[in-house]
């Protein structure tokens, strides 16, 4: 397949510089037409050969697997006091600059609200809370890596509690 995109623009070039410069002005803007054509399509094809997004079949078939391990998360009360109790921690542990406090408040404040809208899933269906968490924890992590750097977001991830006990705060971002 990589050969077809190394052969097409030398094919393309071949083509266009021995007709171009011999064609008609009517005949040259049709091929300056069809060559803009055909670089558009293959600059598109292989853009959208490299992306690649989670399929909800392989988030499901995590959390089924994940549900044999499942740690029942903690109880959530009051949501902005959480968070802010949460980056309060971050913020002391990791030796976060104030001016980060705000955004990381924001991000997991809106995490927890939406964890809220699927915390009665833990205790009946493990399998659906977990298909449902784990593109919100995924999001909120990728958010807390932009505003945290690369750096002291691998710290944090090494202060995940080994279980979802009130007693850390954090467990409410890994649970």
């Amino acid at each position: 397949m990589s050969t077809f995109f190394v052969m097409v623009p030398v094919c393309l070039t071949m083509f266009v510089n021995k007709n171009l410069l011999n064609c008609s002005p009517k005949n040259c803007s049709f091929m300056k037409k069809v060559l803009l054509l055909a670089i558009t399509s293959l600059v598109l094809n292989q853009t959208n050969a490299q992306i690649s997004l989670p399929k909800t079949a392989d988030v499901t078939k995590a959390a089924t697997s994940a549900v044999g391990s499942f740690i029942a998360p903690p109880k959530l009360g009051d949501i902005t006091g959480t968070a802010n109790s949460v980056v309060d921690k971050l913020t002391s542990q990791l030796s976060l600059p104030a001016s980060q406090k705000g955004a990381l408040t924001d991000a997991v404040g809106g995490f927890l609200k939406q964890k809220q809208g699927i915390m009665g899933l833990a205790g009946s269906d493990p399998t659906a809370y977990l298909s449902k968490f784990t593109p919100m924890q995924q999001g909120l992590f990728g958010k807390m890596k932009g505003i945290m750097g690369a750096g002291n977001f691998s710290k944090f991830l090494n202060m995940k509690p080994s279980g979802s006990g009130a007693g850390n705060v954090l467990s409410n971002l890994f649970f």
